[in-house]
Parts: C-alpha cells; sequence; structure tokens
C-alpha cells in the first residue's frame, strides 16, 4: 500500500512547456557555437597544444634516441656510393627476343624506389654491408611533417648475430622485432613492434650468407610474412652470391654490387677519412697516390682500400701488398706493446707474436668449425699456447694484457666474435699457413675450396703471406687444360672454370712478393690463353690487363709479338695492352692502328691512348676530337669525360663552332655529375642557336636525372609476351600455377622467339625443378635459344647451391639442390 503511493508521488509527467524551453535553449547554444565554430577550433587547439607538443617532443626523443644508437652501433665510414648491376623488364613481345638481354645499372639512390624488397649480391669485401649502411644514413633525415627523426623507421638486423629461436606464437612483426634486438639488445620489443605498425619503415638485413643453408627457407618464408603485415614497407637484404633462392621465392629482386673503385676512390677516401680521424693531412704524395691507383687496378675490395687510407694517414706507409697493409695495422694499431717504440721491452716482437697466434687459433675456431667461443674458452687457449708456469717469465701476462685491449673483438654478446670478417680471414689465413709450413704438406682444405666465393679472400690473404704455389700449380692445370678441351664449346661450363681458373692465378700472382718463383709461368701461361681462338673479346681483355699486372714492364714485348697476329680480338687485345704498359713513344704505333676499319679496332685504340696516361696523350685525344666523324666524336667525348685533366677540353668543346663538337661535348658531358656540368648543359639548352646541340643538351640532361629503378620478379600470369603467345596459341593463361605451367609449355613448343623468353622469364623466378626442362634444350641446333637455356641454368644453379629441396607433401627427406 504504501509502496503503491510513493510510486504515485514520484512518478515522471512530460512537460510540454518545460520541453520547447530546453530545446529553444540548445537550439540557441548550438547556433552561437557554429556561427563562433572557428573561434573555439582555434582555442580547443591552443589547449591541446601543450600535449600535443610533449607528446611529439616524447616519440621524437625516443626516436632520436634509437636512431643515434643505431648510427653508433654501425660505426659510421667514410662512404664510396657503389652501383648495382640489376636485370631489366623482360621484353614485352616475341619480336624482341632477338636482342641481347638487358641489364640496368643503377645508382646507389635508386635502393629505395622501385621495388620494395631487393637483395644486394656479392662477395665478402665487396661493400655490401657499407650500402646498407649508406641507406640508413640517406633516410636519417627529420620528417618535419611527422615529427619524426627519420623519413622512414630503420631497423637493422644482423643475422650473423646469436640468439634464441623466436617464440612459436609470436607473429611475423614480434618475430622481425626480436631479431633487431639482436643486435641492439637495449631497443625495448614492444617498442619496435608499435613502430613497425604504426609507420612506413625500412628493415635491413645484413648477414644472409651467414645462415645455414639447411634454415634459409623457413627465413625466408618468416620474412615473406613479416613483409605482408607491413605493406608499406621497404625491405634490402645483404646476401652472398650464392644461395639466396627462397628470398626470389618471396618476391625480392636480387642485384648485384658494382663497388665504385675508380681512380678517384683514393682521393675521396683520403679526404674523408682525414676528416673523420681529425688529422689534418696534406694532399697524397704522386708516389702514394700511384700506389693507391695500382691497388685499384689490382683488384683491392673496398675495405682494404680504406685500410691502405686509415694507414697512410697514420704511419705515413705505402706498401703495395695488402697483407702487408694488414699486417703492419696489426702490429701496431691492434696489438701495440705498451711503452712506445724507446720503451718496449726486449720481448715485445715476442709477445705480438705469441699474441697473433693465439688470435690466429681463434679465428681458425669461428671460421672454419663454425662455433662459438666463449671468453673463458679463449682464456684456455691462452693458457694452452702460452702457458704461465714460471712466474718470472711476464710474457704470458703480456700477451693476456694484449688480447685483452686488442679492439679487434666484439665481446659484446655472450660469445667472441672479430669486428670485421677481413680480420677474421687474414688471421685464419696465418694460421692455415703456419701449419703448412709446419707439416711441409699441401694445403688439401684450400684445394678443396679453390673455387669457392665464400672463401675467397681467406684465400687471398693465404696468397699474400704463404707459399701458393700448390694452389697456382692447381688454377693453371685447370685454366689451360680445360680451354684446350672446351675450345670446340666455347661458352659452356667448362670453359667458364677455365676463364675463372687463370684470372684467379693472375690475381694471386699480383698479391704475393714480388720474388715468387712461379711468377714466369703464370705470365706464361697467361701469354698463352691470349692467343687462343675460343675467347670472347671481353675475357681477352681481361686476360691482357691481368698479363700487365703481373708481368709489368715485361709484357710489352709480348702485346708487340701478339699485335702480329691475324685474328682481330687478339690483335684489339694487344693494342690494349700496349696502352697499359707503353708510353708516349706508342702514340705513333696507336695513331696508326686509328686508320683500321672495325669499329670495335678504333674504340680500343682510343681506349689504349687514354690508357697511357700521359699528358701527351690526352692532348692527342682533344686535338683529335675536332678531326673525326660523328661517331668517333662521341667515344672520344665519353673518354675525355672519364679523365678530370681533360674536363677544360670539354669545356672549350661545348663552346667551339662546329655544331657536331657541342654536340660530343653534351654527350660526354653527361656523365659528369658535377655542378658545373649540369650548369653548362643548362646553358647550352637554353642558348645554343642549333637544334641538334639543344636536343643533344636535353638528353644529357635527362640521363642525369631520370634513375632506372629495381623491377620487381616477373609474374607469368602478368608477362605481356606471354599473354601474346597464349593468345595465338587459343589457350588461356590462368593464374599462378596455372600460368607456371603455360610459361613451362611455351619453352617446350614454342618457336625459337618464345623459347628464349621462357628461358629469360625462368632465369629471374626458376626453380630447381626446372632445370629438367631447361637441361632438355641444351642441344638446340640455335645457337641464341641454346645461351638462354645455358644462362638461365647457371642462374637457377647459383641462387639454390646447397638449398635442401622443399619438404614433399608426404614428408620424404629434403635433397640437396644443386651444388
Amino acid at each position: 500500500m504504501w509502496a503503491t503511493t510513493l510510486w504515485q508521488s514520484s512518478s515522471w509527467h512530460f512537460d510540454g512547456r518545460s520541453a520547447l524551453i530546453g530545446a529553444l535553449i540548445a537550439w540557441v547554444i548550438a547556433w552561437v557555437l557554429y556561427l563562433q565554430r572557428n573561434a573555439v577550433k582555434q582555442r580547443l587547439e591552443r589547449l591541446r597544444a601543450p600535449l600535443v607538443s610533449w607528446r611529439s617532443r616524447s616519440q621524437r626523443s625516443t626516436g632520436e634516441k634509437y636512431l643515434s644508437a643505431l648510427q653508433a652501433a654501425l660505426r659510421r665510414q667514410v662512404f664510396v656510393p657503389p652501383r648495382f648491376l640489376a636485370p631489366a623488364a623482360l621484353p614485352t613481345t616475341q619480336a624482341e627476343a632477338a636482342e641481347a638481354p638487358a641489364t640496368a645499372l643503377l645508382n646507389y639512390e635508386t635502393l629505395l624506389r622501385g621495388h620494395s624488397r631487393i637483395i644486394i649480391c656479392g662477395a665478402p669485401g665487396s661493400g655490401r654491408t657499407t650500402a646498407l649502411a649508406l641507406t640508413l644514413w640517406r633516410i636519417a633525415e627529420p620528417d618535419a611533417t611527422g615529427g619524426k627523426p627519420y623519413q622512414r623507421f630503420p631497423l637493422w638486423i644482423d643475422l650473423a648475430a646469436p640468439g634464441e629461436a623466436p617464440d612459436a606464437k609470436a607473429t611475423p612483426v614480434q618475430v622481425l622485432a626480436e631479431w633487431a634486438t639482436r643486435f641492439m639488445p637495449q631497443a625495448i620489443l614492444k617498442w619496435l613492434v608499435r613502430q613497425l605498425h604504426t609507420q612506413p619503415s625500412l628493415i635491413l638485413i645484413d648477414n644472409w650468407n651467414a645462415l645455414p643453408l639447411a634454415e634459409r627457407r623457413e627465413i625466408a618464408r618468416r620474412i615473406e610474412q613479416a613483409a605482408t603485415a607491413l605493406p608499406d614497407s621497404r625491405w634490402i637484404i645483404a646476401a652472398g652470391t650464392t644461395g639466396y633462392g627462397p628470398l626470389v621465392e618471396a618476391g625480392f629482386t636480387p642485384v648485384q654490387i658494382q663497388p665504385a673503385l675508380d681512380q678517384e676512390a683514393p682521393l675521396t677516401l683520403h679526404a674523408g677519412w682525414s676528416s673523420t680521424l681529425g688529422i689534418a693531412e696534406p694532399e697524397l704524395s704522386e708516389e702514394a697516390l700511384a700506389i693507391m691507383r695500382w691497388a685499384v687496378v689490382a683488384g683491392d675490395t673496398l675495405p682494404e682500400l680504406t685500410l691502405r687510407i686509415n694507414l697512410q694517414l697514420r704511419c705515413q706507409q705505402t706498401p703495395y701488398r695488402p697483407a702487408e697493409v694488414l699486417e703492419i695495422l696489426l702490429r701496431h694499431f691492434y696489438l701495440p706493446v705498451p711503452g712506445g717504440a724507446e720503451e718496449a721491452p726486449e720481448n715485445a716482437a715476442q709477445v705480438q707474436d705469441l699474441a697473433v697466434t693465439v688470435l690466429a687459433q681463434l679465428a681458425r675456431t669461428l671460421r672454419l668449425e663454425e662455433r662459438a667461443v666463449t671468453q673463458s674458452q679463449l682464456q684456455e687457449m691462452l693458457d694452452r699456447i702460452v702457458p704461465s708456469n714460471d712466474k718470472q717469465n711476464k710474457t704470458p701476462g703480456m700477451v693476456r694484457k694484449l688480447i685483452q685491449n686488442t679492439a679487434l673483438l666484439d665481446r659484446s654478446g655472450k660469445s667472441l666474435h672479430f669486428v670485421h670478417p677481413v680480420w677474421e680471414d687474414f688471421l685464419t689465413a696465418k694460421a692455415l699457413a703456419a701449419e703448412t709450413a709446419e707439416t711441409h704438406l699441401e694445403p688439401l682444405l684450400l684445394l678443396e675450396h679453390l673455387y669457392d666465393l665464400r672463401w675467397r679472400y681467406l684465400l687471398d690473404c693465404y696468397t699474400g703471406i704463404s707459399d701458393a704455389e700448390p694452389l697456382i700449380k692447381t688454377l693453371l692445370r685447370d685454366g689451360l687444360a680445360k680451354t684446350a678441351r672446351s675450345e670446340a664449346s666455347a661458352g659452356g661450363m667448362e670453359a667458364k672454370l677455365a676463364e675463372e681458373a687463370l684470372v684467379l692465378a693472375a690475381r694471386w700472382t699480383i698479391r704475393s712478393p714480388e720474388d715468387i718463383p712461379w711468377r714466369n709461368f703464370v705470365t706464361k701461361a697467361l701469354a698463352q690463353a691470349l692467343m687462343q681462338p675460343a675467347h670472347s673479346l671481353e675475357y681477352r681483355l681481361k686476360l691482357a690487363e691481368a698479363l700487365a699486372l703481373v708481368a709489368g714492364e715485361e709484357a710489352y714485348p709480348i702485346y708487340q709479338q701478339v699485335l702480329r697476329q691475324p685474328a682481330l680480338p687478339v690483335r684489339i687485345a694487344a693494342l690494349r695492352g700496349i696502352g697499359w704498359t707503353g708510353g708516349a713513344r706508342d702514340l705513333k704505333l696507336l695513331a696508326a692502328a686509328l686508320k683500321d676499319p672495325h669499329p670495335e679496332v678504333q674504340e680500343n685504340t682510343l681506349r689504349a691512348i687514354s690508357d697511357l696516361g700521359i699528358p701527351e696523350a690526352q692532348r692527342f685525344l682533344l686535338d683529335l676530337l675536332p678531326q673525326s666523324n660523328e661517331r668517333t666524336m662521341l667515344f672520344i667525348a665519353e673518354i675525355l669525360a672519364e679523365q678530370p685533366e681533360c674536363w677544360d677540353g670539354l669545356r672549350e668543346a661545348a663552346e667551339a663552332d662546329d655544331l657536331l663538337i657541342r654536340r660530343a661535348a653534351a654527350h660526354g658531358l653527361s656523365a659528369i655529375r658535377q655542378p658545373w656540368a649540369r650548369d653548362l648543359l643548362q646553358r647550352m639548352l637554353r642558348d645554343d642557336p642549333q637544334w641538334l646541340v639543344r636536343s643533344a643538351a636535353e638528353a644529357a640532361l635527362s640521363e642525369q636525372t631520370s634513375l632506372a629503378v629495381v623491377e620487381a620478379p616477373p609474374q607469368p600470369d602478368q608477362t605481356q609476351w606471354l599473354m601474346s603467345w597464349a593468345a595465338k596459341q587459343g589457350l588461356g593463361l590462368g593464374v599462378g600455377g596455372a600460368a607456371l605451367a603455360l610459361l613451362l609449355h611455351a619453352l617446350q613448343a614454342g618457336d625459337n622467339a618464345s623459347r628464349i623468353l621462357a628461358a629469360r622469364t625462368l632465369s629471374q623466378i626458376g626453380r630447381p625443378e626446372h632445370l629438367a626442362a631447361l637441361q632438355a634444350l641444351r642441344d638446340e641446333p640455335d645457337p641464341a635459344v641454346r645461351q638462354a637455356i645455358q644462362h638461365a641454368q647457371e642462374q637457377i644453379e647459383i641462387r639454390y647451391r646447397g638449398i635442401p629441396e622443399a619438404s614433399s607433401p608426404d614428408g620424404e627427406p629434403s635433397k640437396t639442390s644443386a651444388s
């Protein structure tokens, strides 16, 4: 009863007048706010500004700290930007199949354009890691619009860094972040994951070649999953020259690194390192510069040339051989005995020798046994090599102190590593050289890996510090014997192995001491191979240059004798050899060779004149420019552009009365990446009265600004020529596996043009299971088809060398692919 009364007295009743008044007041307030909306918005923004600013500063501060730590971990270097050789896009029609397969030479800037998944392929020491670091510094510029200290969020992953296996339940992006923390343990895992999900990122992965071959498919699968989960990300992976096939399956395009070591590289590195080290060093002396430029021609890698520059800046020493450079740096800067040169103890040399022995054994264990070595294991190694039984003997303690203080070792992780592979290979070579000298046996381990690219630099070091005669004899035997057997089938794998053997023999002779007894044998072998009729002109020129480096001035009479040979490629190689070893007296001979009617002879003769490297030759080319025909003018201008000493001559040619000379000058200026060259081309485009010259200047400017980019791997269901071929055959193209099956059908049943294009497509995306279909066509009568088939086979074998095949659905054990 009382509850009913309470309910009735407190029940709600609608009051129309109150509702109308409330609605009118709300409408008036809304109208006033609408009229003052801009002022209200500005007021709210002012109120929010401190919070937004604080949040931006917080985010930027964290990003700046991360970027600074990452740059510090990578130890900024003096960069010589490399170039990259990438596969060009496939032809769109069958009519283009007759043209040679194209490649694109790319500048390093293009790695951040075009396709978003790239593999940088190259041998150790070619500058792969440096190229990654250079790309990192390129994006490390503040993004004002987003309040971030970088254009893209950078993530550096070192696959050689030790770490636990990722959690099986982790997402692909979490796995990616966990890999990154192995290189930067101070980075917060959750923060990295959040940055990857919320920002466009650049993922840089180093040391793919350090992965065990059996793990590469799984790692590539995880990388593909992460790349799919981060659609705005860009990826650059540094790999070796082989074993990257699973990455191609994941949509990555391989590009071959082309180290940009030219005659100006020593000057660039010298200026950069003198500034970085804070050493006020005058210009390089003529003698030092000549040795550095010789080293570039002789095949020094970028790390080796960098070490030469550092040694010259610190010690004013410029030895010829790379092994001497490494030895001096090792003892003077990485293992210095305390006390200096004057106060050093009498046993300083012994202490250094023992320290080098210990480090060499450590390097041998890391390099050959591929197992981790901890600090305690290094101590055991020390005790075994340098026992400390005699308390009066201070040598063991001094050796321990040297190794403890050396900057050669990275002790940041649980196990020890050398700071750079150069030192690991060099010290491993010293260990193997000591074993060979002690046992007096042939270095069977090195002979087993004679052609293994992963052992190339180690072998380079070994031949510079030990007797390499067994290796050289094997190379000469392989080179000359296989060359003789393969003359009838030039271009086969046997011929390529023979070519590699002779080039290696020359390289190791160049890097060996001057008084080696087998230098004459290598010189004779190179001269003999130079006159073999089966070689291509490109390889013959390599032989001629190697002969000049091995024999020096003694090669000059050999070139004069070879010049009498009737074969055109042989005479061309001899002319280039005279350019490398001759002098002013040979200008008349080379000028006479310019009268040869063959364009190849004329062009290589002009190159030979330039190779003389003397002022008389440069003046000869400048004087020859106005006397030449249109084609020769353009070629001379290209040569002049390669020599800074001739740039003034090109400037004068740009002002010549003859329009053809001005056009040639514009053509040459296109290769000079200097501000003055661009300004001159723009003035020619604007002011020259002749359309032909303006057109050449426009083309030159376009060449300087337009950059080719890395293309994505071809997809059969999107390939124009295959679509056209399928339509002509009345076949459906399909997608995925169906399109790939049609591609293989075109390879087997198509005409020569379709077979060539199918082979070129497989050269970029083919897998080991496609080798049988290619092998069936190795004996095709058309040489263009055979060449395309062979190239495709080689590329597939290189990509999958050592990679186990994917497991079959029934769980059969996997086999090892192309070895």
